[in-house]
């Protein structure tokens, strides 16, 4: 007789008696709204600062400041780690000479804005980073593929699984980068979404995948949607979090009290999927010295909600 309770395929049926009779455990947050062991995206159009945003966040977890240095806005979450936590964090595309300035332009605005807490020192901070972040530069390296033939997951895809051992946060950037199949495709896109879950599932970390937004999304001004990635929809439904870079509306710059001059010091952050949380408001960044992003602090008295910047300014005039 078949074993319902176990299946090679399957894996074992869920004791429904035990999940009822015992509260359910905290979702484990790695960053706001996207949990360890899930995929997610950053998409957004080449040059609006995918790489240094995710350079600062990975800095940020691997030396426990993200409490301190949040680019997902002013609101306090609550799940974001003090601790230092390990990053993985694999560049094709860039080069070391520019990681090497990106991590200075980082390191010289956290002094800047003094956010390291007190009695915190930058030998210690030095310490952290090193011990915690596990940067590679893959630029002129041979590419990685991370599927075989068959669609099936390859040998570079159990390397990057063994680097990914007791890390919190993997990133890949960008995802045309890991793999050689047509983008349109639904069936090779789904194929690789799989081989990241399955790094999650086995490594136990997020995984955030960079993807370059469609030239569509940006023409038409849906660049701020989940739908604005590049590519198969497989990408945006396979992943259970993405977040969007685009330029601002004139609507956020205005809410912020910032003039359409500056905005192309201005980038857009928005929450386009969210399946474990509530979608959080816009978040408007500043591109500082060296393409640093910093967080824009709204105006004293401003309403912001998790409408988009232009709904919510028509609810107001009307």
């Amino acid at each position: 007789m078949f074993d319902f309770k176990l299946s090679s395929i399957f894996g074992r049926i869920l004791d429904i008696k035990r999940i009822l009779t015992n509260p359910a455990p905290p979702l484990d947050f790695v960053l706001p709204g996207l949990t360890a062991g899930s995929v997610g995206l950053l998409v957004g159009p080449g040059g609006m600062g995918k790489t240094m945003f995710e350079l600062q966040v990975a800095v940020s977890l691997a030396t426990g400041l993200g409490c301190r240095d949040s680019l997902f806005g002013h609101e306090v979450f609550e799940g974001m780690s003090r601790n230092p936590q390990k990053v993985v964090f694999v560049a094709a595309e860039e080069p070391i000479e520019v990681l090497w300035q990106r991590l200075h332009a980082i390191v010289f605005s956290l002094k800047q804005r003094d956010v390291l807490p007190a009695g915190f020192t930058w030998p210690e901070f030095m310490q952290r980073l090193d011990e915690n972040l596990r940067l590679y530069a893959l630029a002129g390296r041979r590419r990685v593929n991370l599927l075989t033939p068959d669609l099936e997951g390859s040998a570079d895809a159990q390397e990057l699984t063994a680097l990914c051992s007791g890390a919190r946060l993997l990133i890949v950037d960008p995802l045309r980068q890991f793999h050689f199949e047509d983008e349109n495709q639904s069936a090779p896109m789904s194929a690789v979404m799989s081989v990241f879950k399955q790094i999650a599932q086995k490594s136990g970390a997020a995984v955030l995948v960079a993807h370059h937004s469609s030239r569509a999304s940006g023409l038409q001004g849906y660049g701020d949607t989940a739908d604005a990635g590049r590519g198969s929809t497989a990408l945006k439904d396979d992943a259970r979090w993405q977040i969007n870079l685009t330029s601002p509306s004139r609507d956020l710059l205005k809410a912020h009290g910032i003039p359409i001059a500056h905005a192309s010091a201005h980038v857009a952050l928005t929450d386009a999927k969210n399946n474990y949380g509530a979608k959080r408001p816009t978040v408007l960044l500043h591109r500082t010295a060296g393409g640093v992003l910093v967080p824009v602090q709204m105006p004293t008295g401003a309403n912001v909600s998790t409408l988009s910047p232009r709904r919510r300014i028509s609810r107001e005039r009307a």
